[in-house]
């Protein structure tokens, strides 16, 4: 007997492990996790803080990168009403539900911008300006598979290649012949 022959079991079972093994073998190489969001973590006061965090925060020593497990990345940026244009508070950073998405509030004292962006580093401006970066809930959905995380983790995004994608259906299609099942 050869070495390289030998006989296959065709049962249901067998094939059904083969043809996952196929689908692992080709799937695998092209799975890319991404953790979580990035954004920009600096705050200013009027009294204290480093000014760049303002103009520049990848330039703010310490950490001014975070992974943040929350949605949207953010900018509120206060100003004086008198003297006008002075900056009180300053803070960049991330939250799950920001009070405002991109809105700019103002009272008798103060003049508020909030901005929120959903996209990795796009807390990056003035906050004077609408953050870009603010995708909306259908964006990206025909190339991303979500997969909940372990609780208290931030969510894993697989990417996958709309050809990936096309494998993947064809294998569910083959294991329901196997089966003998009819996707609807």
């Amino acid at each position: 007997m050869s070495l390289f022959t030998s006989s296959i079991d065709a049962s249901p079972r067998t094939l059904s492990a083969l043809a996952l093994m196929l689908v692992v073998m080709l799937l695998g190489p092209d799975l890319t996790p991404v953790h979580g969001l990035r954004c920009y973590s600096c705050s200013v006061t009027a009294n204290s803080g480093d000014k760049r965090c303002i103009s520049d925060p990848s330039s703010v020593e310490g950490q001014s990168v975070v992974n943040c497990n929350r949605k949207y990345c953010t900018i509120q940026r206060q100003e004086m009403m008198d003297p006008p244009d002075k900056v009180s508070t300053f803070l960049r950073g991330c939250e799950e539900s920001p009070l405002f998405l991109n809105d700019v509030i103002e009272d008798s004292t103060f003049r508020t911008y909030y901005r929120s962006c959903t996209t990795d580093l796009c807390n990056s401006g003035d906050g004077l300006q609408t953050a870009s970066g603010l995708s909306g809930l259908d964006a990206g959905a025909s190339e991303n598979l979500l997969v909940p995380g372990l609780i208290g983790s931030a969510p894993i995004t697989i990417i996958m290649s709309s050809g990936r994608l096309l494998v993947l259906s064809l294998f569910v299609s083959i294991m329901a012949v196997i089966r003998g099942t009819v996707i609807a």
